[in-house]
C-alpha cells in the first residue's frame, strides 16, 4: 500500500468539515489543486472512494465517515505528540474539542474554560452544546474529545457501553414551584402531593424518561400538563403558576426571566441522583489537553458553592 500523510488526512478532514474543496482551500491557506491531488492520493493508497464527486459537490461515502473519525483522532494525536516533543516545560497547546450537554452548560462551561485557559492559555478550546444525542455522536466521530453530560441510565437504557466516564459530582433532584403555591411553605414536598397537580416536565432527551422514572420507583403517574425542551422555559411556565417542575440544577437567580419569584424544596423521598460525568470514547488514547482538562473539571467542580449545582 503507498503511503497515506498526515496532510492528506489534514485535507480530508478540512473538506469533511467545511463541505467542499474550495472553502477547505481558504480554510487550510492552500490551492485547490492540491487538496484535490491530495484527496485522489489518499483514495489510491486506501483502496477505497472516499467520495461522489456531484455537479453540485461532494458527497461522502460510508468509507469516508469510518476514516473520519480515525481521522481526527490520529490528527489530535500527532498534535499532542509534537507539543510532547517540542516542549519539555509541560506547557499545553493546540485544539481541544469538548461537547457539553445544554443544561449544564451556562453553569459549568464558563468556569471550567476560564479556569482551565488561565492554566493553559495556548490550547484553543473548541466546544458544542447539544442534547444527550447530539454530545454522544460527536465523540464517536471524533469531533469531539471529551464531554460533560449526565448519566441518565436506566435497565432499559444504560449508559452507552462504547464511552469511558469520569463522575464529578451528584445531583439530587428537587421541586421548583411559584412562590405562592399552597406548599411553598413546606420544608419538604412528598412526591405523592404532586402527582395530582399539573407537572411542566422538562423533555430534552432523555432527561424526561428520568423524572417520570422519579414518580414511577413509588408507583406513581406524574400530571403532565406540558412537555419542554428549554430550562428557562420550564422556569418561566412554575413561576406564573402554570404548574411545579422537577429539576436537578439549581442557579444563584431565584426568579425567572420576567422576574416572578421561584420556590425549591427538597423531595421527602430522596430520589436517586444524577452524576455528572465527563465521558469519553472507550479505548481511546486521550491527549495531555483532554486528561488535563477532566483533571481541570475535578478541581473547578470541587470548589463551586452547593448552592449553584444543587
Amino acid at each position: 500500500m503507498s503511503r497515506i500523510t498526515l496532510r492528506q488526512l489534514e485535507y480530508f478532514v478540512g473538506i469533511c468539515e467545511t463541505g467542499s474543496m474550495t472553502a477547505a482551500s481558504r480554510q487550510i491557506h492552500v490551492s485547490q489543486s492540491a487538496i484535490s491531488m491530495a484527496l485522489s492520493d489518499l483514495e489510491a493508497a486506501l483502496g477505497v472512494q472516499l467520495f461522489i464527486r456531484r455537479a453540485r459537490g461532494l458527497t461522502i461515502t460510508q468509507s469516508g465517515r469510518q476514516l473520519l473519525s480515525e481521522a481526527r483522532r490520529l490528527l489530535a494525536s500527532v498534535d499532542d505528540l509534537q507539543n510532547n516533543a517540542s516542549d519539555l516545560s509541560n506547557a499545553l497547546s493546540g485544539r481541544l474539542a469538548i461537547g457539553c450537554y445544554s443544561t449544564l452548560s451556562i453553569a459549568l462551561l464558563p468556569l471550567i474554560i476560564d479556569d482551565y485557559l488561565l492554566a493553559h492559555p495556548d490550547v484553543d478550546i473548541d466546544f458544542t452544546v447539544g442534547s444527550h444525542q447530539d454530545v454522544q455522536q460527536r465523540i464517536r466521530d471524533g469531533r469531539c474529545e471529551v464531554a460533560l453530560m449526565y448519566d441518565y441510565c436506566f435497565p432499559s437504557d444504560p449508559f452507552p457501553a462504547d464511552m469511558e466516564q469520569v463522575v464529578l459530582r451528584g445531583m439530587p433532584p428537587y421541586v421548583l414551584l411559584h412562590a405562592g403555591h399552597e406548599l411553598a411553605h413546606q420544608p419538604e414536598i412528598s412526591l405523592r402531593s404532586l402527582v395530582t397537580e399539573p407537572m411542566i416536565l422538562f423533555d430534552l432527551p432523555p432527561s424526561g424518561a428520568y423524572f417520570e422514572s422519579i414518580f414511577e420507583n413509588w408507583d406513581m403517574v406524574p400530571s403532565i400538563r406540558f412537555r419542554v425542551s428549554e430550562v428557562e422555559l420550564v422556569r418561566s411556565f412554575v413561576a406564573r403558576g402554570l404548574g411545579y417542575s422537577i429539576l436537578t440544577q439549581h442557579t444563584r437567580i431565584e426568579t425567572s426571566y420576567e422576574n416572578k419569584s421561584l420556590i425549591t424544596r427538597p423531595i421527602k423521598e430522596n430520589p436517586r441522583s444524577l452524576n455528572i460525568v465527563i465521558t469519553y470514547l472507550s479505548g481511546a488514547k486521550l491527549t495531555r489537553r483532554a486528561t488535563a482538562f477532566i483533571e481541570q473539571c475535578k478541581q473547578s467542580m470541587a470548589l463551586m458553592p452547593t448552592h449553584t449545582l444543587r
